[in-house]
Formats: C-alpha cells, structure tokens, sequence
C-alpha cells in the first residue's frame, strides 16, 4: 500500500468517476485503475463499483475511503508542521462561505491571521450545493457549508468538521406586531408577507408550512442577504432562516 493509492481512491470518490480522478491527478485512466486494483487486491475487498457512468464508492469502500482520509490528514500536517519550522507559513487559502457563517468566519480567521501573519486568505459567498462541489473538484481549499446531517453521512470523499448546530427561525422587525407577543401561532404567518432567501433549507420549510397551514405570502426571494437585512430594517415583512444568520 502506498500513499498515492490512497489519494487515488479518495479523488475517485470525490470525484464519482475514474476518468475525471486521473485528470485531476494528471495521471492516465489506466495507470489509475490499475493501481487501484492491485490496492483492492491487496485489501481483499471491492472499493468501487464501475459502470460506463462512473464509480460509485461500495459500503466497504467509503470506511477505506475514510480511513485515508485520516491518514493522508496526518501525513500532511506531519509536513505542514515540517514546513512551518523551516519557515513562517505563507501561502494563499482559498474559502467558500455560505451566507450567514461569514461572521463566525471572521472570528476565526482573526485568530489565524494573528498566528500566520503571512497567509493570504480569498473569501467568497456561495450556497451550499456549489460550496461542495468547489471542494470536490479542488477549486478552494476549504468550505463552509450548510447540510443535513444525513447528507454528511453519505458524502463520500469529503472531510467534515462540525461547527454549529443550526435551527430555522422566524424573524421580524422588533416594530412589527408579529415581534409583540412572546409566541405566535403557525396559523398566523399567513397574515405577513415574507422576504425569503433562496436557500433549499427555506424552501423546504415554506413547503411543509404550506402543507399543514397554507401558503405563505411572498414579497420577493434573493440569493443576496443584504437585500432581506434591509427588507427586514424597513419592516417590510418577516423573513425565515438559519438562527446563526441573526446572532449578533
């Protein structure tokens, strides 16, 4: 078993085909099945299942997958911290946020910034589906993302590290009478209009709202948060979303 065969299998199932792995690792499709056959061999057991489609990780091979995972992370920080004794760390890091972390971001990278002055750090804000396959296909180097827990349990290939537990709220403007008693009925939504970030999370809320109370009434949706902060400031209705959005 050697280190490559684990970067190997772990870009496969980034990736969920063969011939997109061997681009990225700039290797030629058959030099990177092979090898990955002779590491089932050696394991014994089957990590992929290989149709004219792709390569879909099998149940034993997301736990080998895994493990690589943890193993290539040691093997790079045992270099990273080689790296940094040599010399101040430097470098550029490439982030993607989903809209609402970037405060909690921000805190953390004031804390790394103190500790690698040298560190070049490029931000921007994406949902979380594009966030992901960023990561996958190697065009940032970190992401912070918004997912179901069951989605973490099936990604394949990716490195999670939880940071918050979030929740959906509703929130209004401290002046608008749906903030003037201490609890309101999901009956009485449908009395305000709502501005709603285009987020699979809202929608899929709004949608079981609609189901059991009716359908909401929508002033406009908009991947642009600042649009809804003023919405909400204006008091030109109530809008939906993560709890850490509105922390602060």
């Amino acid at each position: 078993m050697h280190i490559e065969q684990l970067e190997y299998i772990v870009e496969i199932a980034k990736s969920g085909s063969l011939s997109a792995a061997a681009q990225q690792l700039h290797i030629t499709q058959s030099a990177l099945s092979q090898s990955v056959a002779k590491l089932e061999e050696e394991l014994g057991i089957p990590l992929f299942h290989r149709t004219h489609t792709g390569a879909k990780v099998t149940e034993h091979g997301r736990k080998v997958v895994h493990k690589a995972l943890e193993a290539l992370h040691a093997i790079n920080e045992m270099k990273e911290y080689a790296e940094f004794e040599q010399s101040m760390f430097s470098g550029e890091l490439t982030i993607s946020v989903f809209p609402g972390l970037m405060p909690i971001l921000v805190q953390a990278l004031s804390t790394i910034k103190k500790e690698y002055p040298r560190l070049r750090i490029h931000i921007d804000e994406q949902v979380s589906e594009a966030i992901i396959q960023d990561v996958r296909s190697n065009r940032i180097g970190l992401g912070l993302a918004v997912m179901y827990a069951e989605e973490v349990e099936q990604a394949a290939g990716l490195v999670f590290e939880p940071m918050v537990d979030s929740k959906l709220v509703v929130c209004a403007h401290k002046q608008s009478p749906a903030a003037q008693s201490r609890t309101i009925h999901p009956r009485e939504l449908a009395n305000y209009e709502f501005v709603l970030f285009r987020d699979r999370f809202v929608e899929d809320m709004v949608s079981r709202y609609s189901a059991e109370w009716g359908k909401l009434s929508t002033l406009f949706t908009t991947n642009n948060a600042e649009s809804i902060y003023t919405a909400l400031k204006e008091n030109m209705g109530l809008t939906i979303g993560h709890d850490f959005s509105f922390l602060g």
